[in-house]
């Protein structure tokens, strides 16, 4: 004689407290006349609750899902399982001892029937958890019985519209007829749907009042997280099958009602793809939700918001590529800013489509000639910013924004509107971000947070070093969401530490400023020469570095190299071919910006040129300061210095030490690859998936827990 098989199906996750319980209360039920496989899907646990569950109960078969999401391992587990019948069951509880044969009371009454819910009781005092679910209107749920006394009206057996997924037996039958459970709910009215769904398929669902469970309520997930997933699927359920609904369930929302209205603009996304991906979009009724929602939008999330909305539900939908808009109000000057931004555009113009914003006449044909990146398949505008014109300033300086009624960075918000992505590209921090999805590049926070700052508006702040993450956590109160270390590619084939001349080397612009410090680099070498001719006997300093017209600063360096009388050699604006030429012949590297600085923006922030010469065997010596401290270990892949007497005392063992130059040289080459153009292609990519992510509204999902 053949007994029925049923398959017990519960889904863990970090259920350690509770599993011996559940466990030892399934194995003392009457299974009399059945053939009962126990199965455990786990959704990454990490309280070691999989391997005691392997230990101390042998007759669990134990499978584990790639993901925490609650939908996707009851579909795991139910296709792996073996059972006529399939309980779901909710781990954080007892059973009673009748608790599967109270199942088979009402099966046994109707073939029809493909699922029956246990009469559900809190552990705590015995009261109704559940005898059923009903729906109270505009959408919204119940536990049928919640929190009232188990009392003789829930003696009897009863057909229900839905029933909870906390503690249910299926028919095999009815599971293979309706499919899959929807992975999309995550977790949280998931059992919603599917009650709908059998009954559509033409299945009853009843209840059972002889097949009891003691419920720990909220035992294994919070309530923070059942109130978000019970809001957003709330919108996908109506979505899916009442889609006509959807505009009027926003007033009602709870999110909406809490004023939650990024968790409404998310959740609304979600619905929309679900609604065009479950009805045809040719359908009238998809049309004519579109219309409805276009008309209330505006009304309950700003036109600005509702206008982004629909542009990002195109990209949901695949009906165009992502639109990328990239700003640099100093575009027009070849900076490290500026090619660290390039370097992001040409990872962006492969797959999207790219816009380069300027307020300066500027060609994209000029960044190949800088720094040798091609950004003509990109598109640009120059969009000029009246406050800034009518002061004859070339470049906008926000520093001059202070007390003017309306922001005159406004014009450059309204343009980001037209693009999904947005990228602020060089630290102007009054510009408000609109789009879907805004990023924020910072070189270093130059200024203090004052009238129209918007920083604090955008999606990811994006910071170039460790030492400018700090600041902007003090200057700016802000936390950095992504550190990218800038993109360092000069890398010459023909380097190598056997390679070399005796040249000591420096890279810089000739800021007008001086704060680049060649003057003083000038100085120590001119007295490393007088003060031991014999060492120095050979070697020449070279400066190389771009400079505006009519640079007074350069015109002092000239100066300070004719009263040196020592070999030095100036290279002003330079070639890249040349500039790499000059790093395959030159030994060692100086660099002194910071040098006797109290201000930290004067402080090199990270320190492009210093891995450029790493990357060619060059031996840095460079200022103990700002971003030089996370490139350069000091002794080991070069030196770093506090003081001129420092750097000429360092520069002087190395001059005076070949084997040395040579072991450090290559371990300045190998440190250099952490800041390669690769590792940085490698991050940025990694963020776009999780901008991409946040354009598709998933975002917003907090970890998911397993059980209600």
């Amino acid at each position: 004689m053949s007994f029925p098989r049923v398959t017990i199906l519960t889904v863990t996750f970090n259920a350690m407290d509770f599993l011996e319980g559940f466990f030892n209360s399934i194995g003392a039920s009457n299974q009399h006349g059945l053939d009962v496989e126990i199965l455990m899907v786990d959704n990454g646990s990490n309280d070691g609750s999989v391997n005691w569950v392997r230990e101390h109960c042998r007759q669990v078969r134990i499978l584990e899902n790639d993901e925490n999401n609650y939908a996707r391992a009851l579909n795991l587990g139910i296709a792996s399982s073996q059972g006529d019948y399939v309980v779901i069951a909710n781990n954080d509880a007892t059973v009673d001892s009748e608790w599967l044969q109270g199942f088979f009371d009402i099966f046994r009454t109707d073939e029809n029937i493909g699922a029956v819910q246990s009469k559900i009781l809190f552990s705590e005092n015995k009261k109704i958890n559940s005898v059923g679910v009903e729906e109270i209107g505009q959408f919204y749920f119940r536990d049928i019985g919640f929190e009232g006394e188990d009392s003789p009206r829930y003696a009897n057996a009863a057909e229900r519209e839905y029933v909870s997924g906390g503690s249910v037996m299926f028919r095999r039958q009815c599971l293979e007829d309706v499919g899959d459970w929807d992975e999309d709910f995550i977790m949280f009215v998931e059992d919603m749907d599917y009650s709908i769904r059998c009954r559509k398929a033409g299945w009853k669902l009843w209840y059972s009042p002889s097949s009891i469970l003691f419920h720990q309520y909220h035992g294994s997930s919070s309530e923070k997280l059942c109130d978000f997933f019970c809001t957003r699927n709330r919108f996908l359920f109506v979505a899916k099958h009442f889609p006509l609904e959807l505009p009027s369930c926003i007033e009602t929302s709870h999110c909406y009602e809490a004023g939650q209205y990024d968790l409404l603009y998310r959740s609304l996304l979600h619905s929309m793809r679900k609604m065009c991906t479950y009805h045809d979009t040719d359908t009238d009724t998809v049309t004519m939700v579109l219309r409805a929602l276009k008309e209330c939008l505006p009304g309950y999330i700003g036109a600005c918001s509702a206008y982004t909305f629909f542009s990002q539900l195109e990209v949901i939908l695949g009906l165009r590529k992502i639109r990328v808009g990239i700003y640099d109000h100093a575009g027009h000057f070849a900076g490290g800013g500026q090619r660290y931004v390039a370097e992001m555009a040409a990872i962006l113009q492969d797959r999207y489509d790219v816009t380069y914003i300027f307020n300066n006449d500027v060609q994209l044909s000029d960044f190949k000639d800088w720094f040798d990146i091609d950004l003509t398949p990109s598109a640009m505008k120059i969009i000029k910013i009246p406050f800034f014109e009518e002061r004859g300033c070339y470049t906008p300086n926000e520093s001059m924004v202070v007390n003017e009624a309306e922001n005159p960075f406004d014009i450059i918000s309204w343009e980001s509107l037209n693009y999904d992505i947005f990228i602020n590209a060089n630290m102007l921090g009054k510009v408000n971000p609109l789009s879907a999805v805004s990023l924020f590049v910072c070189h270093f926070p130059d200024q203090e947070k004052e009238n129209f700052f918007q920083v604090d508006r955008y999606d990811h702040l994006i910071v170039n070093s460790d030492y400018t993450g700090g600041w902007v956590k003090k200057r700016w109160q802000l936390n950095p969401s992504d550190k990218l270390y800038p993109p360092v590619n000069m890398y010459n084939p023909d380097s190598g530490p056997d390679e070399k001349n005796n040249i000591i080397l420096s890279v810089s612009r000739f800021e007008v400023s001086g704060s680049k410090k060649q003057i003083e680099l000038v100085r120590a070498f001119s007295e490393m020469c007088v003060d031991y001719p014999v060492q120095t006997r050979g070697w020449k300093l070279v400066l190389v570095g771009g400079s505006t017209p009519d640079n007074m600063y350069l015109e002092s360096l000239k100066e300070a190299i004719a009263e040196a009388q020592c070999p030095i050699e100036l290279v002003v604006n330079a070639a890249v071919c040349d500039i790499k030429e000059w790093y395959r012949v030159a030994a060692v590297f100086w660099h002194a910006c910071g040098l006797d600085e109290i201000q930290p923006e004067l402080v090199e922030h990270f320190g492009m040129t210093t891995v450029e010469a790493m990357q060619n065997y060059c031996v840095p010596v460079v200022i103990d300061g700002g971003g030089q401290k996370e490139i350069v270990e000091h002794e080991y892949s070069g030196y770093r210095f506090s003081s001129l007497d420092d750097l000429k005392m360092y520069s002087l063992t190395l001059i005076g030490d070949e084997g040395r130059r040579k072991m450090m040289a290559e371990c300045a080459f190998e440190r250099s690859h952490l800041f390669s153009k690769d590792v940085f292609k490698i991050k940025f990519e990694k963020l776009l998936a999780q901008v991409e992510l946040e354009l598709s509204g998933k975002d917003s999902l907090p970890g998911a827990a397993t059980n209600t």
